[in-house]
């Protein structure tokens, strides 16, 4: 890992998970990843295509430039083209992420880990992760990605 990725990120820890704020360019973790955002929310990882296990703790990376007092991480099992919503799991809960520990220029990447809660996720071929403002329409989804039991 390279110095100054260390160096421009900070770590706040919520309840049941950690929060990461990097400035552009750098990542917590060994890939840099573009969170330029022009509307709303750009959610860059997970990427796609990875396959993951309920039980699991994820690394949920975007960028947004959405002022609001909120923000939240969602799980859906199922996301089809048409944009229907089936198996919303809020992965946040009661603990939504507060807008100060969020960066929303819409250019830094925020990262928050997760854990795929066996309470609420179940397995899907097609999941998605969405982040949004808490209580309003914005947002912003991951491309598609397994989850196995």
């Amino acid at each position: 890992m390279k110095i100054s990725h260390i160096i421009a990120c900070s770590m706040v820890a919520l309840g049941s998970f950690a929060f990461v704020a990097c400035e552009n360019g750098s990542s917590a973790d060994e890939n840099v990843y573009d969170c330029s955002v022009k509307k709303d929310f750009v959610v860059v990882a997970p990427e796609g295509g990875e396959t993951f296990k309920v039980g699991e703790k994820i690394k949920v990376i975007f960028g947004t430039n959405v002022e609001t007092s909120s923000f939240r991480v969602i799980y859906r099992a199922n996301y089809d083209l048409d944009g229907n919503e089936v198996g919303d799991e809020d992965l946040t809960g009661s603990e939504s992420i507060p807008y100060n520990q969020v960066v929303n220029d819409g250019k830094t990447c925020n990262t928050v880990e997760l854990v795929l809660d066996p309470e609420l996720v179940v397995p899907s071929d097609s999941a998605v992760i969405a982040v949004s403002e808490y209580s309003g329409p914005k947002r912003g989804y991951s491309k598609p990605f397994k989850v196995k039991q």
